[in-house]
């Protein structure tokens, strides 16, 4: 006959203590994401630098977590290009999120020119954190409507070169670039998506703004050494042309020089005197075209200078954002 015995009051609070402890392993694996948050939050306080700007953001309580989550740092240079790879030709990269929630870093840049661009940089990488989080099934929706809204509203070429490099650089992540993309660079969106991003910022265009603001310190300066350079083409043009009519005018001077002395050698006055005014039309018309091109020739290199301080100031600019210390700026 099987007798089972009562089990002992101590084995049953050591029973109930295991199963509470099975239950909470169960509940931390199922919830690592939650727990890791938790602790993070719990030990980590943001420097007054990286508080101001989530608040210049305007950034929301769940984008504050998922920005501190990833305890966020504003590094120089060296310290910086240690973090984040280099970008493609033409790009430069001042900010980077390392996958899993595992940092993100930010170049410190200083140039008063480039005012926003830290903040404009730090939701850029913050939304990495955010597209991470989504659903597949999210992922996949607003892929959709963020790619269809690219292709036919977007024309601006920064972005398009933006996209392009990210392409070369980041081969099937054009959906999570997309996503800060379209967010920090783009004014008007379309009402999902800007419902959406409601989950993050509470004025999303102020971030944009100040991305207008700092873009245009590279475009105004881009648009005016094109115009300079254009002008300088049709300058540089025109003295050539003069300079080719000066020499053929010369040697008609030089002619002209040579038949009115040997008239004058033989005595023919008559045809001396007869020669002088086209010698003279001639030398008119020579010191004429002379003047005109010292002129061309004084404002060329009067725009030249202009055209490269322009070309100067955006290469400080660009030095600014290039995070490899040893490189130095050159004047043209």
């Amino acid at each position: 006959k099987l007798i089972l015995q009562k089990p002992k009051k101590w084995q049953l609070v050591l029973l109930a203590i295991l199963i509470l402890l099975l239950a909470a392993c169960s509940w931390t694996l199922a919830n690592a994401r939650t727990v890791r948050d938790w602790y993070i939050l719990a030990t980590y306080t943001p420097p007054k630098a990286i508080s101001d700007l989530a608040k210049t953001d305007t950034m929301t309580s769940y984008a504050k977590k998922l920005f501190y989550v990833n305890e966020p740092q504003l590094e120089n240079k060296q310290q910086f290009a240690a973090q984040c790879p280099n970008g493609a030709e033409q790009t430069y990269v001042i900010g980077c999120y390392h996958s899993g929630d595992n940092g993100i870093y930010l170049l410190n840049i200083h140039n008063t020119q480039l005012n926003g661009i830290i903040p404009v940089t730090a939701a850029y990488e913050m939304l990495h954190a955010g597209y991470a989080r989504l659903s597949s099934g999210d992922k996949s929706k607003l892929d959709k409507q963020m790619w269809s809204f690219y292709k036919k509203n977007i024309t601006s070429a920064e972005i398009k070169q933006q996209m392009a490099a990210y392409a070369k650089t980041e081969p099937g992540e054009q959906y999570d670039e997309l996503y800060s993309v379209l967010a920090t660079e783009v004014m008007n969106l379309p009402v999902t998506l800007e419902n959406h991003y409601r989950l993050y910022f509470t004025n999303r265009k102020y971030i944009v703004q100040m991305y207008i603001n700092y873009q245009s310190a590279f475009t105004n300066r881009q648009k005016a050494i094109a115009a300079d350079d254009a002008q300088l083409a049709v300058l540089k043009s025109q003295i050539s042309s003069n300079e080719a009519e000066l020499t053929n005018i010369k040697a008609s001077i030089d002619s002209e020089q040579s038949i009115l002395t040997a008239s004058k050698n033989s005595g023919n006055i008559n045809a001396y005197n007869n020669g002088v005014p086209n010698y003279n039309d001639l030398v008119d018309q020579y010191n004429s075209i002379v003047n005109q091109t010292k002129s061309e020739i004084d404002e060329y290199n009067v725009l030249v200078t202009k055209r490269n301080s322009l070309a100067f100031a955006e290469q400080q600019l660009v030095q600014a954002l290039n995070a490899s210390p040893q490189q130095t700026i050159t004047k043209n």
